[in-house]
């Protein structure tokens, strides 16, 4: 069975219209009835919910604020599932009734997110936090349910439910995430105009110049290289800038969404910068300094990589609401 929103549902799914002015990048790929009335009900009446992010922790238990679209769970800053959230997107949330009447698991994405007093939807989330505790000590991790596995009753009567919600079904490719994210902003036109002027220079000097096909595959990969390197390294640092609200949402996108973590954005940057020098180091060594810099000057990573630095450097968060 493949789930999908229905209209209506319960209060706690019908958020007021701040909400759907918010988190844009996060709910950019979420349909507003991503969860099924019902799910929201069991949320909205269970407690806390146990939460497992892969391969980094056991299992917490965090209130949470569930809405049909998205549903705020309320941690710890400084955890555990802070730290691993650093670190991977993908999360479990878990709920079982007590008495057996209903077993709820889901899997998706979800990020690190920011503090509750620091949060855009304060006003929304603030009466699902637990009593007695104040919101500079609550962290929000926004969760994203891709799949769902939804058992009520027990036993001979038990009816299961298991499927992807809209929001996994609209999940882009690995492929698709990576490639966005490493030519977002500027870095995807320049990455255009330069594999463009690169084709048609290597194609002006003719079929005489030494090692041509070899040369053009390490250009292409030395200057687009550079130019993803610094812009996933740039989106790692303007998320973690995000959500110390020193920079916009619009400098963490694809970060922001929950579709890849820092950790993950710096390992990304670290390997292409690496394939870039390795092909810059050998177009140096076979036809010398005069391609090895016009590639780089090609590039303009010498220009985006300052500008970048100096833009995250000034700061410009959104502004408070």
């Amino acid at each position: 069975m493949v789930f999908a929103g229905q209209a209506g549902g319960t209060k706690a799914a019908s958020a007021p219209e701040e909400h759907s002015c918010t988190l844009t990048a996060m709910t950019d790929l979420v349909p507003s009835n991503n969860l099924p009335p019902d799910i929201v009900k069991v949320l909205a009446t269970h407690g806390p919910v146990e939460v497992v992010t892969f391969a980094y922790e056991g299992s917490v238990r965090v209130a949470c604020a569930p809405f049909e679209d998205i549903v705020f769970l309320l941690v710890a800053p400084g955890g555990a599932t802070e730290k691993a959230l650093l670190r991977t997107n993908r999360l479990t949330l878990a709920a079982k009734a007590e008495d057996g009447s209903y077993q709820l698991r889901m899997e998706g994405r979800a990020h690190a997110g920011r503090l509750l007093n620091r949060h855009p939807m304060l006003s929304v989330i603030e009466p699902w936090c637990p009593e007695g505790v104040s919101s500079h000590r609550l962290l929000v991790v926004p969760f994203i349910a891709e799949e769902i596995e939804y058992v009520r009753g027990e036993g001979d009567e038990a009816r299961r439910h298991a499927g992807k919600t809209p929001a996994g079904r609209k999940r882009p490719t690995q492929g698709r995430i990576w490639f966005a994210a490493s030519m977002s902003g500027l870095s995807g036109y320049s990455a255009l105009l330069y594999v463009v002027a690169c084709v048609l220079w290597f194609g002006i000097q003719g079929a005489d110049f030494l090692g041509r096909p070899l040369g053009l595959a390490l250009s292409l990969a030395g200057g687009v290289g550079l130019l993803a390197g610094l812009r996933l390294l740039v989106l790692a640092q303007g998320y973690l800038g995000w959500r110390k609200m020193k920079a916009s949402e619009s400098e963490a996108v694809w970060l922001s969404g929950g579709f890849i973590s820092p950790y993950e954005a710096r390992m990304g940057g670290a390997l292409a910068l690496f394939i870039a020098t390795t092909s810059l180091f050998t177009i140096g060594a076979i036809w010398g300094e005069q391609l090895f810099w016009r590639v780089v000057l090609a590039s303009g990573a010498w220009l985006l990589g300052p500008a970048w630095a100096l833009n995250l450097a000034l700061g410009r968060p959104e502004p408070r609401r």
